[in-house]
């Protein structure tokens, strides 16, 4: 039976990281968009360093298994205040720490685990590369064997935290031949090897808190695949992008939810006509909109996270739903919350700017709304499969 009331623990928590990230993280979101690309390193890890201190940069992991529906919480609560931090927070501890947690070796968890939960160490998933977002089967990332080691060559763009990285989480193919199923492995490579190299910071239009930039693997060696066993890269990485739709979401309703607010607050001062335009009926339906669209929203991420909590069978499509959702309904509630601002909205470094620009993430990062709707529509599809 389903419950969708949350527990008193993680009611606790959502309160708890609310009043904290109000306080702590919401000051400086402005500062974190608006600084120079080689500012940006200090100061989201400071953020994440402060989530870390406050408990919050380990929530889910608690137990032998991730807890999503605290992982949902978290991802809400502090997007809502600053998506920039919430994403390069979650790319270390989330998806660094969530692969080492999972399938790390117990040599591999007592060195990294702690220090990416305590934000001592800072992780970066390396996967993606020019030819290979979605297409995870066209990298060309190679790995060859070298007596006790592996030498890897390639190049991944677009890594969230490589500026501030202190290990890397590298995907390649160390059996081109058996395809990316049996093929592919995850190398756990430190920010000094030899061969390893980052490029300059990139700037983007929206999430401009993020650290990103270009990796390059030259004759980089590395005695470390994750799990200690070669060939399961692909089934790593695959897990941990499904559980991380539950997350995604979160952030996109933390985002959607930030808008709504402020575009509610604007709708009760900003008169026009000799009356606050949130009396208006054009305005009012607009709030509605927001409304319904987050609110939906944030029941199908729980949903979601409900069933990987309790392993229910389609809890992985029940995920694609939910950023499919989330994502779209983020792009809908930004722009409804940028026509109530009308012209004041697009004054650059206001509130609303910021999260329009940063809203447009959700629909593609992590396997755009595309792919996410063909892999809905593969599984309804296998069901009426002859047999």
């Amino acid at each position: 039976m389903i419950d969708f009331e949350l527990t008193q623990n993680e009611k606790k928590l959502q309160q708890d990281l609310a009043a904290f990230c109000q306080r702590e993280i919401a000051p400086a979101a402005a500062n974190l968009d608006q600084a120079p690309r080689k500012e940006v390193a200090a100061l989201v890890r400071k953020n994440i360093e402060k989530l870390a201190n406050a408990g919050f940069l380990a929530v889910g992991f608690e137990n032998d298994t991730i807890d999503m529906i605290r992982q949902y919480i978290a991802a809400e609560e502090i997007a809502k205040e600053c998506a920039s931090t919430f994403f390069s927070a979650r790319a270390s501890a989330f998806l660094c720490g969530g692969l080492i947690f999972m399938y790390g070796t117990s040599q591999q968890k007592e060195k990294y685990l702690e220090g990416l939960k305590g934000a001592n160490v800072i992780g970066a998933f390396a996967y993606t590369e020019p030819g290979a977002g979605s297409d995870i089967s066209g990298i060309e990332t190679t790995a060859a064997s070298q007596g006790d080691a592996w030498i890897i060559n390639g190049v991944k763009d677009t890594v969230t935290n490589a500026p501030i990285a202190d290990m890397f989480l590298v995907l390649a193919y160390t059996d081109i031949n058996a395809g990316p199923e049996k093929g592919l492995s995850l190398f756990i490579v430190e920010k000094d090897t030899a061969g390893l190299s980052i490029g300059e910071p990139l700037d983007t239009m929206g999430m401009r808190g993020v650290p990103i930039a270009q990796v390059e693997l030259n004759q980089c060696k590395s005695s470390q695949i994750l799990g200690g066993e070669p060939g399961r890269g692909f089934m790593q990485l695959s897990r941990i992008l499904e559980l991380g739709r539950v997350s995604i979401a979160g952030m996109c309703v933390g985002i959607g939810s930030a808008c709504m607010e402020k575009a509610t607050q604007h709708a009760k001062t900003r008169k026009a006509f000799g009356r606050e335009i949130g009396k208006y009926q054009e305005v009012g339906f607009k709030l509605a909109d927001m409304y319904t669209n987050n609110d939906l929203g944030r029941a199908l991420a729980l949903r979601a996270a409900w069933a990987f909590n309790t392993e229910e069978n389609e809890a992985e499509i029940l995920a694609s739903c939910a950023k499919v959702f989330a994502g779209e309904g983020l792009s809908k509630i930004a722009n409804l919350a940028m026509q109530v601002f009308a012209g004041h909205g697009y004054i650059k470094g206001a509130d609303i700017e910021r999260l329009f620009r940063d809203a447009k993430i959700g629909e593609m990062i992590e396997g755009t709304t595309e792919v996410q709707r063909m892999l809905i529509a593969k599984n309804e599809l296998d069901k009426f499969a002859q047999t």
